[in-house]
Order: C-alpha cells, then structure tokens, then sequence
C-alpha cells in the first residue's frame, strides 16, 4: 500500500486483534428486552456492569474505548425507566450540539423501534442555542421525557428560568454526561461549578437523580468524577468491545513536505477504497493539503470537514462519508467527538496534537469500529517538540493507544474568579444560600461578593447558620468556556452598526447580538487573550479564507466590539510583540532536583503589547494601510517599513505610543538556577572563539564586537538573527573566505554576548513543548518567561497556566519536574539541528520572535545543574 514510502517510515508497531466479552442483563420491563433482541446486538460485559449498578441506585462513570457502545447503557435505561415510571425525566449533556444533533438521531431510531414494541414514543427534544424562542416555548408547553443539552443551556437557560423547568428538574431520574474528559481547562470548571449550582436547585425540589457520566480516555475516572461532581460514583474502566489487529506507522517527511506525504497517502488509502480521516490542528492545514489534491483522482472522493461549515453542509458530509460516495474526510477536531459517520478504517493524523495523547487516542479511535477489518493508525510528523518526543519514545506511544488511557488533568475548584461568578449566580437563582458545607473556594468567594457589596453575609438568627443573600443580581451570565467576563466580537465595520449600540444594553444587547450574527455581520467570536494577540489596531485577522484588517473597539459593558473591514491580500500576516513581567505572589510549595531550586504557587503576570511586526509580499501596500489608520487617529503609533529582512520580502514594525495592557493572577512555577550556570556565555566564548581562532582570529573578534542583538533587536525584531548570519557570511565572503564552520562559529560568539538569559529562553520554550506528554493539556494553555537574575534569586524560568486563576495543571506539573527537567536535557541533546529549530525551541508564540534563544547554551545549563 505505502510502496515507494518506505524511507518516510521510521517507526511501526502491529496490536493484536482481541475478542469481545459479552453478558446478559434481564431489564425490568419484556418491551426493553425484546428491543434488544430486535436491535441485534449482544450487551459488552461493561454495558451490563454498568447496567447492575445504575439499577443498584448509584452514580456510575464508564470509562472504556471509543466505540464500545457506552450511549447504548443509557438509551436502553430511558426506555425501561418510562415504561415503568412515566413521569420520569432525563437531562443528556453533551459538549457539542453537533454531537447532539447526531445523538439525537440514533436515539429516534431506536425510538421508532421501540414505538413498534411498545406502542409508546418517548418524546425527546433537543435544547441549544440554535433552538429559537418559539420552539422553546413550544418544550416548555410539550415538557419531553428527554432533552438533550449543552452545559452552555443548562448555565444560561435552565437555571436562571428554573420555574420554567419546574417540571424537568422535580421529575429528574436521571443525568447523563458525556465525553465526560473533555471538560478540563477553565471550561472544566466553569462546568464543574454549573453541576454544583444544579445540585442545589435539584436539593430545594427534593429531587435526587442519578449521574451516569462517560468518558474515554480517563486513568482514574472514579477519583475525576468525584471531584468533578463532588458526589461518590462508581466505575467501570474494563471494556468487553471487540478490537481489530491495528497498524501503528509514524512518518517522517524526508523527501517531500509534509503536507505533500499527506496529499500521497490519502491517495494511497482511497484507490484502495479505504475510508480515512487525516486531523490537523488548524483549518489552513485542510485547504492546503485539500488544494494539493486538485489534479489528484482522489480530489473527488475526497472534501475538508469544520466546525465553522453551516450544519446542512456537515450533515451532507456525514452523510457522503456513511453512504460511501466520500471516502476521505480532511478535518480539524470537529470530528474527534463521536459524531456517527459510519464505519472507517484508516486515521491519520498531522503530528501529535497540542495536548499529547489525549486527543490522539480519540482520534485512532474512530478506525476499527468493525473488528473484522483492521484498522491503520498513522502520524505524519511536523517539525514539532512534541512530535519528536514520542519518536524518540515510540513505545510510549504505542502504549498509550493499546491501553487507552491517559493521566487525567486535574479538576481545580480553587479558581477563585470563577468559583466567585458562580456563587453570585446561584444567590441569583436561590436567593439565600447556608455557607456550611460549600466548597471551599465558595466560601471565600462569599467573604468576596459581601465586600463587594453584590451579597449579604449574615448569621441566620433562627438557625444560627452563616447565611448569604443576594443583594444585587449579576447583569448576565458569562460564557463557561473561558475565565473572564467580557466578550469580544468581531463585527464588520458599518456605521449603523455603531450607532445602533448606543443606549443598548442587557437583554436588548444580547438580542441585537444574535440580529447581527443571523445577518453574517459577525465575522467571529474571541476571548481577551486572543483580542491582545491578534486584534489591535491594524492587525490582520484571518477568518474562513480571508483576511481582515482591525480598525477600532466599541466596549459596550462586558462586550467588546472589535471593528474590521475585509482587506485584498495574498501573503500578509502580523504578529504581536510584548513584554512580560511577573510577580510572585505566594509560594504554595517547593522541593529541589539536581542543583535546582523548584517553587510553585501563585503568581501575577503582566504583558505589555509594544506593537506587532508585518510579514509578506503584500507589506508594502498594508503598510500604506496602516498610515492612512495612523492619520486618522485609529492607530496610535509609528509605523516603520525596512526591506529585504528574513525570508519576506519586505517587513515592517509597529511601535504603539502607549503599550496594551493584560495583567491577571494565575498558578506557576519557577526553576532557580545556581549562581555558576551565568559561567556558560563565558565557556561558550571561549569554545567558538576557539574554533575561530584556527582560521581567522581578527575577523572573527572584528565581527563579534560589531554585531550585538540588543542593539539591532529594537529595529529588526525577529530578523535580528538572520541580519547576524547575512552580515557574517557577506563580510567573510568578501575577505576571501566561503566558510560555513568559521561563520557559524562567529554566530556563536555574539550569541555568548546576550548572558545566559538566552539559555534560560530556550529551556522556557522546550519545557513548555513537551510538557503535554506530561499533563495532556494544550501546550497553548502554558506561557512561560526567563531572566538571567529575577528580584534576586537568581537566574530563573518560570512557566505559568495562561488561564487566569490557574487551571491545576501546574501542580500536576510540579510533581513530575524532575523527570520534565531530565526529558527537557535529552530531548534538547538529541535534536540534530545545529542551533535551534522549531523541533527543540522555535516557539511560534514567542513574544520576542524566537530571538536571544541558544540551544548550544541551554545544554551545557541542563549538564551543570542535572
């Protein structure tokens, strides 16, 4: 099959298929059983433990591979529970509504059937944000035995307007929840505190419903769900599903691009009719290796699939994809969910995604449904960190996909901004709260809003309890999948537009809102990081194939009106540049490994945005852009274009007059360094000084005391490296000497001029890199600094949870430093490049363009310290 690409093969490994286990489980009620019979399937052995303990009355969580038929344990108790207790209701929570929309589906077919057993039709609906007012009056009137939902609609809908759902939460027998591993991060637990505000409504009803959450990926699911919920559960972690053989195969692009590999593998698998999905981690990637398939026979068979494709789209593309008349589906994480697009056999996926295995295993999940046929799993690597990590440890890898079960990331109800958001809404939905027995976060945030004057902290004079009651409701509730408050909307630049957000303000605003989003004048949807990075004045934002260009805010309350116009370009980016500085606000704990000091705890972190640097050929004309924008106001700033720098062609600086300014609290640690690593610059002087000495001593110090980064990086910012190499190689070429050693000597010795701090930067970058195989987390969700001497303590890296209020991965973080640290030295030691590379420490989030980084450094660091 992959004839022709054996030298792109450097890693492979065969699972043996395993056989199924199954058992059998007597439902209460003959029509249940019967549909099982009809359905034609045997229950797993899982399926029927988890059924036992459900009906034993206790929380289950049901963590097993994809595809083992874990909605099956749910679906089959629903139709039992209704026949026997009619008034009983059941809440399903997903994370997406297209995971709902094709949930939704499966159960109506089962539905249908069961009508015919029992003569009865459960009557089900779905609940998001999609659904308008009139259908969701028309719910309210119907009052379904089952909705499906978002933890969005439970949030902002159901309990705010909880007598509306009076009916659905008195008769609650049941709450499911799915994908249960998704829910990390702040979205993790802004939905762990909806749970806990939906417990307390569900106390005042005297309703006690059972939980049954599922998940797939979840080493400790029991330990997870608990904190989650805060209730006890019950777990069940051993699927009986069948597997088929599996072929795990890593690529590594050597003699055609990555994105080329890709475009001759999905060639490859659909002429041999096997249905395929390749993931990437952006939307780019899937039109550009799409793009790459346009002459190809597979172009035909062949389509991307987004997230960001209206619903009709996706529908007919799931539908293409079972029928067969697709067979290769280039697709982001919308599809990593279990969105039912049939049976296939192969999954590709471009380089490990962000946040390590977890994601991974979700994905190779989705081949081999069908255990008679076997099942491709494949990685073309990226020049990435973390790609190479699990090359250089590849049973690691295939350990992780057999077993299927990764770390958890931890649930952290210490996030004081968001435990205190949802206290004030659940004083907003129950009016008085008794703080005895309220997590512990809730009760300082309690202490909060009480000084804040928003609540009221008293003892109850009857009961003697301490007590909180609503003095001032919340104006709105805020989105559960980001910390902050505020909004940020890009909207496309009407006057009209801006003068109708005058005077608008709560429910009024929010209707506006949608007016906008139905009529598409809403370009997307960002977060407050996301506005500092890639939404100030002038910048280029691109959005589903084009590009924009920010002009002004309009900040109407908490939401952020960020006004842009379409602009003609081909090749123009921009990237933002800052400065960064952190306090230490409380150190929570510490310990030592190697000569390193380790700390952890809470920190303050300040970015200052000073301006953003203009890439690519349309530069020039961008520039004029920005000039016209400074003229008139908008851009408060110089704008400097300077030619032929890097590898554009023309590059231009902008330097805001007065710096953006982003400042939170959040959890970090920090590596103190001993005192000698600042000795390295000076070994690293003498060791290429050394080298040089033997071919141009003069020319080589001649060169060493012209060049200093410090003083070109103001100008040049992330070309500041490559003028260094071109004015080496010009200057030696023109004393007669075409030396690449004797110039990447030199190099070295003006990179001992920046101190050790360079060193320290590059360490920063690799820890961040491959900390995912660590925490399963999203290495974007970290952020990280360096100085050569911090407040005295000396030289010091910090890397911190770019969440406000921290998330708990640090902590998770700070138990495995030392092996981090170890894997942090090899991994740096056995990157081939000769001088950093986007492998080991090229970071393309780095705040100072990826300059004052030295590998070379960082190693003889690590050897002195470890």
């Amino acid at each position: 099959m992959f004839r022709g690409l054996e030298s792109e093969i450097v890693r492979y490994a065969e699972l043996p298929p395993r056989e199924g286990e199954y058992g059998k489980f007597s439902f209460r009620n003959r029509e249940v059983n019967e549909l099982v019979q009809r359905l034609g399937f045997r229950l797993y052995s899982h399926q029927v433990r988890a059924l036992e303990k459900l009906y034993a009355g206790k929380n289950v969580v049901v963590a097993t591979p994809t595809a083992s038929g874990k909605s099956e344990i749910f679906r089959l108790a629903i139709f039992d529970g209704i026949l026997s207790d009619p008034e009983g209701r059941y809440l399903l929570i997903y994370p997406t509504r297209a995971l709902i929309n094709n949930q939704w589906e499966k159960f109506q077919r089962e539905n249908e059937l069961f009508r015919e057993i029992s003569g009865r039709l459960v009557k089900a609906r779905i609940l998001t944000g999609d659904v308008g007012w009139t259908e969701r009056r028309a719910l309210l009137r119907e009052k379904p035995h089952v909705i499906f939902t978002t933890p969005d609609m439970l949030h902002h809908n159901i309990l705010p307007r909880w007598r509306d759902y009076g009916w659905l939460l008195r008769n609650l027998r049941l709450i499911v929840v799915d994908e249960l591993h998704v829910y990390r991060g702040v979205f993790g637990t802004n939905v762990a505190y909806v749970f806990r505000r939906l417990f307390l409504r569900l106390a005042r009803l005297s309703a006690r419903p059972q939980i049954l959450a599922l998940s797939a990926t979840l080493r400790n699911p029991k330990e997870f769900a608990e904190r989650f919920f805060g209730l006890e559960f019950e777990e069940i972690t051993e699927g009986g599903n069948p597997f088929p053989r599996r072929h795990i195969i890593l690529f590594e692009p050597r003699r055609l691009t990555g994105e080329q590999l890709l475009r001759v593998i999905v060639e490859r698998l659909t002429e041999r009719g096997i249905k395929t999905l390749v993931f990437f981690d952006s939307r780019k990637g899937t039109e550009r290796v799409m793009r790459l398939l346009l002459a190809s026979p597979a172009f035909d068979v062949t389509t991307t699939y987004k997230g960001t494709l209206p619903k009709p789209i996706r529908w007919e593309i799931e539908r293409a994809f079972r029928e067969g008349r697709l067979l290769a589906l280039l697709t982001t994480n919308a599809l990593e969910l279990g969105i039912d697009i049939g049976d296939l056999d192969a999954v590709v996926n471009y380089g490990i995604p962000p946040d390590g295995l977890f994601s991974l295993i979700q994905r190779f999940g989705r081949a081999g449904r069908d255990p008679k046929r076997e099942a491709i799993n494949a990685i073309v690597l990226r020049r990435n960190g973390l790609d190479y990590y699990y090359r250089e440890h590849f049973e690691e890898l295939v350990e992780g996909i057999e077993k299927g079960l990764v770390e958890h990331t931890p649930v952290n109800l210490d996030n004081e901004r968001i435990a205190e958001k949802h206290l004030h809404y659940a004083l907003n939905e129950l009016g008085v709260l008794d703080l005895e027995g309220l997590p512990g976060a809730w009760r300082k945030a309690a202490e909060k809003l009480a000084a804040r004057g928003l609540a009221i902290l008293r003892r109850n004079p009857l009961t003697g309890m301490e007590e909180l009651r609503l003095r001032v409701p919340p104006t709105s509730y805020s989105s559960i999948r980001s910390a902050g408050e505020d909004s940020y909307i890009i909207v496309l630049d009407e006057p009209w537009v801006r003068a109708a957000l005058k005077g608008r303000e709560g429910g009024e605003l929010l209707r506006f809102l949608n007016w906008l989003k139905i009529k598409g004048l809403v370009v997307e949807e960002a977060d407050k990081l996301e506005f500092y990075r890639s939404l100030l004045p002038g910048m280029v934002y691109p959005s589903r194939g084009h590009l924009y260009m920010v002009l002004d805010e309009v900040r109407v309350g908490r939401f952020h009106f960020i006004f842009a116009k379409p602009i003609e370009a081909k090749d123009l980016e921009t990237s933002v540049s800052k400065v960064e500085s952190i306090e230490i606000l409380d150190v929570a704990g510490e310990k030592k490994h190697g000569r390193v000091k380790v700390y952890w705890g809470k920190l303050r972190v300040r970015h200052e945005y000073t301006g953003y640097a203009v890439r690519g050929k349309d530069t020039p004309t961008h520039v004029e852009r920005l000039t016209k924008l400074r003229e008139e106001g908008v851009l408060k700033g110089d704008v400097v274009a300077i030619a032929g720098w890097g590898d554009w062609d023309v590059f231009a600086r902008v330097t805001f007059h007065e710096p953006y300014v982003y400042e939170f609290e959040t959890e970090g640690l920090w590596l103190v360094f001993p005192e000698d690593v600042r000795e390295v610059p000076e070994e690293e002087f003498r060791h290429f000084f050394g080298m040089a000495a033997e071919k141009d001593s003069e020319l080589a110090l001649f060169l060493f005391n012209r060049l200093d980064r410090r003083k070109l990086f103001p100008t040049l910012l992330g070309a500041t490296t490559h003028y260094i190499r071109r004015a080496i190689q010009e200057t030696l070429r023109e004393a007669g000497l075409d030396d690449p050693e004797l110039a990447f000597a030199i190099k070295k010795m003006v990179d001992s001029r920046d101190g050790v701090g360079s060193a320290l930067h590059a360490i920063e970058h690799n820890l961040i890199k491959i900390a995912p195989a660590f925490t399963h987390i999203d290495s974007r969700e970290l952020g990280g600094y360096s100085y050569d001497n911090f407040l005295g303590l000396g030289p010091t890296v910090f890397i911190y949870d770019a969440n406000e209020g921290g998330t708990g991965i640090i902590r998770t973080l700070f138990e495995r430093i030392g092996e981090l640290m170890e894997r942090s030295y090899e991994h740096l030691r056995s990157c081939e490049c000769p001088d950093g590379c986007p492998i080991c420490v090229l970071s393309p989030r780095c705040g100072t363009f990826n300059e004052f980084l030295d590998k070379w450094a960082a190693i003889k660091v690590w050897e002195r310290v470890l």
